[in-house]
């Protein structure tokens, strides 16, 4: 895998290209449409980046900041073939096609189209951008192991709940009134998450 900072100063070195120098995805083709396909493209060639070995072996003997020096010179070129290439070619078809069906089948007229122009584009750009995160996410297998990292011990926490509950109910602290009334009102709280919560808050500082 390739480390984390080569990703991220890749990113921002794009960031940097694209806002501070102006040196736009559509510097060659105009090719009208909304930022927000280009952004999640962009974020899913940076995870596949991050999900791969971008320099050869031998470069993890050398020093550790000649290897991050090579790691980030090639992530930013793999960034910028990327977006410059990649998307750039598909988004712009995208938008002749578009264009020329919209137009020449006379689904919409040539005012709305070029008053709605970029909302239009957007609406074949932006399902293309996300289906191409969701076939990256398959791939690297990262935002699974992001929910898994934050919902697992949520999930834990309510298993660990219901067990306890289960063991104190067999037990001679159940005959309690105190005892007895907190389990009702955890039954009746089962199926509400804000009041649950309250109980899983609890339970965390002593599991």
């Amino acid at each position: 895998m390739a480390s984390l900072e080569s990703v991220l100063v890749a990113g921002l070195v794009h960031l940097f290209f694209r806002f501070a120098l102006y040196i736009t995805p559509q510097s060659t083709y105009l090719t009208p449409g909304p930022a927000l396909p280009t952004i999640i493209v962009g974020v899913a060639i940076l995870d596949l980046i991050y999900d791969y070995r971008i320099v050869p072996l031998s470069m993890y003997k050398r020093a550790r900041g000649i290897k991050y020096i090579c790691e980030c010179l090639v992530a930013i070129l793999f960034l910028e073939v990327g977006m410059l290439i990649f998307w750039q070619t598909i988004e712009h078809l995208v938008y002749l096609i578009a264009k020329m069906l919209l137009l020449e089948m006379n689904i919409v007229s040539l005012d709305y189209y070029y008053r709605h122009e970029t909302f239009i584009i957007g609406l074949f750009t932006l399902p293309i951008s996300l289906g191409f995160l969701a076939l990256v996410a398959g791939i690297t297998n990262h935002f699974k192991m992001l929910s898994r990292r934050y919902m697992s011990p949520q999930t834990h926490v309510y298993l660990r709940l219901d067990n306890t509950v289960r063991f104190l109910r067999h037990t001679d602290r159940y005959k309690n009134i105190r005892c007895r009334e907190a389990f009702e009102k955890y039954n009746s709280t089962g199926n509400d998450p804000k009041r649950r919560s309250v109980w899983v808050r609890y339970f965390q500082n002593y599991t």
